[in-house]
């Protein structure tokens, strides 16, 4: 036991360094030895950001989403599967519906395994095996919800691919359908990403962003705007011991749930504009800072510690990825920065998952 243990942190910090370095093997997942490190260790990650993601698709998608007998899912580079799985499982736990899962991956070794998880509680099975972005049997169909987690780190040669691909996908989704993106919480793979989406908005007329940026964005993110910023998710998490000990030998630090990521819908009324934290929020003598964006400018805001009071004291207990009411003279368009005032309240609006905050920003009780 203790030297297949050892076997599997040897695979994990070969996987680690390939992905790193973007030189990840085409057949990895044909190999049984790297499939079942994967399932053990990024297979955990991925289980949590499916039922993370499924939860916010729970808040965020139409109503009419959930009153269908039946949910389309398909997931595209499924890998190991436990992604897709877990957002399924969590969509089946809350609503009444049933779900046809179709998996697509380039290896059929791995889709085979994950057929076989069958465990009759309304989720039904099925794959296609296809090289993305260039194979596309899974066209010709009608889908709810379509998934896809880091394929484009594995294939960052083919961006154009995927936005074409991405395209002729948003023309087969249900007209309440969500088109779901996740990728790394890296600056590079943010990036791609953030760029990805900025091709999508511009090709697909009525394409509307839901998460994670407020205010329905269309114009392009400002994140790129500057060749330093990035976005991306660090939500509070709990992963098995096992997990922790095979990261700690591998030099991970896994101590939040971490990750970029972009949902989609075909159709849907515009949000209020808001300010989204998109840093840590840092103290330093003096004043409490973040950098926030509104789907349009990114800058930095600032609150002096002479200026916390009643009406700003939530300031200083943000987190990364809540939003709060913009002011009336935001944003700044010359300097980039902003200094509360303390006779301005902060108004905490929605946690990162879109849970919203009750009146007056006070956390729910």
């Amino acid at each position: 036991m203790k030297n297949r243990k050892s076997q599997i942190i040897g695979e994990v910090r070969e996987l680690s360094r390939s992905f790193s370095q973007r030189t990840i093997p085409a057949d990895y997942m044909d190999r049984s030895e790297s499939r079942e490190a994967y399932g053990a260790y990024y297979g955990e990650v991925g289980r949590a950001k499916g039922e993370a993601l499924g939860e916010e698709i729970l808040l965020r998608g139409a109503p009419e989403l959930f009153r269908k007998e039946r949910l389309r899912i398909l997931d595209l580079g499924s890998g190991t599967g436990e992604f897709s799985l877990a957002l399924a499982r969590t969509l089946l736990a809350s609503c009444p519906v049933s779900v046809d899962l179709h998996m697509v991956d380039r290896s059929e070794e791995a889709l085979v395994r994950i057929a076989g998880d069958k465990d009759g509680s309304g989720l039904s099975l099925s794959y296609s095996r296809a090289l993305l972005p260039a194979e596309r049997p899974f066209l010709g169909e009608g889908w709810d919800i379509v998934s896809m987690a880091n394929c484009l780190a594995e294939n960052e040669s083919a961006h154009e691919g995927f936005a074409e691909l991405f395209g002729a996908v948003v023309d087969v989704l249900s007209p309440e359908g969500l088109l779901l993106l996740v990728e790394p919480a890296d600056k590079r793979s943010s990036r791609a990403l953030l760029s990805l989406g900025d091709s999508l908005l511009e090709r697909t007329p009525g394409l509307v962003l839901l998460a994670p940026c407020p205010g329905s964005r269309s114009a392009p993110c400002p994140a790129l705007s500057d060749p330093d910023n990035w976005c991306h998710e660090d939500r509070p998490a709990g992963f098995s011991g096992e997990l922790l000990r095979t990261a700690e030998a591998v030099g991970h630090v896994k101590d939040a749930l971490k990750m970029t990521y972009l949902l989609f819908s075909r159709s849907s009324p515009l949000q209020a504009p808001a300010l989204r934290l998109v840093s840590p929020l840092h103290r330093e003598k003096g004043l409490f800072w973040g950098d926030f964006c509104d789907g349009r400018a990114w800058a930095r805001i600032r609150l002096l510690t002479r200026n916390k009071g009643e009406l700003t004291r939530d300031f200083s207990r943000l987190r990364r990825g809540e939003t709060i009411a913009p002011p009336p003279d935001w944003p700044p368009v010359k300097t980039g920065l902003f200094d509360w005032p303390k006779d301005r309240p902060i108004v905490r609006l929605f946690h990162p998952d879109g849970r919203p905050f009750e009146p007056g920003g006070r956390e729910p009780s």
